[in-house]
């Protein structure tokens, strides 16, 4: 079983206990902390047009306490971004209780760039022998924390994908949230958060503290409310993905090299809290 971050510490004075928290404290040029993350490499299952790299030009800490990950174009017209998984694979809310991810992040800007934050549940990371991509997909669903495209650069989506969601391009269902004064996400940071619950099930997705966006099984379908198994995180640029909530828009070549700073992620978990409903007080 994996063990709790030893970062670990209470979220808020509600008795929120994090999983996984990370400041990207460090020397700049360094890579991210082993210990809470995976690089992925090459073109993974959901990647746009780009390879994914594991090098310091293309996911670091800055030496400011945030992570830059930077999607780049080369002389050849090639595209090269970065793609983390989280080490942990156990995040699922208890029944009756919540799960709560948070990041606070400054999107990169730009046509065709899709920066994105994911849960994805387990199918993913250990498929049955022989399954195909497409169908261990369909098993493990997909929870988007957020989703900035540089063609709606004052959007953020929120969503879940299940093979009975058809509302989105990617058997996909969900919803935007904006900013207050409609300056581009990419201007400066924001925290993007989604709330998860079980029993009641319920996603409810907040930019900088402000709800946009709640689901349910009445939305998905119960047979497509796929979101009670344990899950592992994504956080990744993706460049001209045909499968996001939106085109994310032809890439521009002036527009690289793009970075997104992620300056703190946290996971806290929460238990049943008698008649208190968590969704609502997650939000606070």
């Amino acid at each position: 079983m994996t063990t709790a971050d030893p970062k670990d510490r209470t979220f808020t004075a509600t008795q929120w206990r994090v999983l996984l928290h990370d400041d990207f404290t460090g020397p700049a040029g360094s890579p991210p902390d082993a210990g809470r993350w995976l690089t992925r490499t090459g073109r993974p299952f959901g990647a746009g047009v780009e390879t994914h790299a594991d090098d310091s030009g293309h996911v670091a800490l800055d030496g400011a306490g945030r992570l830059a990950m930077t999607a780049t174009r080369d002389a050849a017209g090639g595209f090269t971004a970065a793609w983390l998984e989280s080490r942990r694979e156990d995040l699922l809310p208890p029944s009756g209780g919540a799960l709560r991810i948070q990041a606070r992040v400054r999107t990169a800007p730009g046509p065709g760039l899709d920066c994105a934050l994911w849960a994805w549940g387990n199918p993913m990371r250990h498929p049955d022998p022989g399954e195909a991509e497409l169908d261990r997909w369909f098993r493990a669903g997909e929870m988007d924390v957020f989703e900035v495209l540089g063609s709606q650069p004052d959007r953020v989506h929120g969503s879940l994908h299940s093979p009975a969601c058809d509302q989105l391009p990617s058997c996909g269902i969900g919803g935007h949230g904006t900013t207050v004064d409609g300056a581009p996400l990419s201007d400066g940071f924001h925290t993007y958060s989604m709330v998860w619950t079980r029993d009641p099930d319920t996603v409810t997705w907040h930019i900088d503290a402000r709800p946009y966006l709640k689901l349910t099984p009445e939305d998905t379908t119960p047979e497509g409310w796929l979101f009670n198994q344990p899950a592992h995180l994504c956080l990744a640029i993706i460049i001209g993905s045909p499968g996001g909530p939106v085109p994310p828009g032809t890439p521009d070549p002036a527009a690289f090299p793009a970075a997104m700073l992620v300056d703190e992620l946290t996971v806290a978990v929460r238990g049943p809290k008698g008649s208190t409903d968590a969704a609502e007080e997650a939000a606070r």
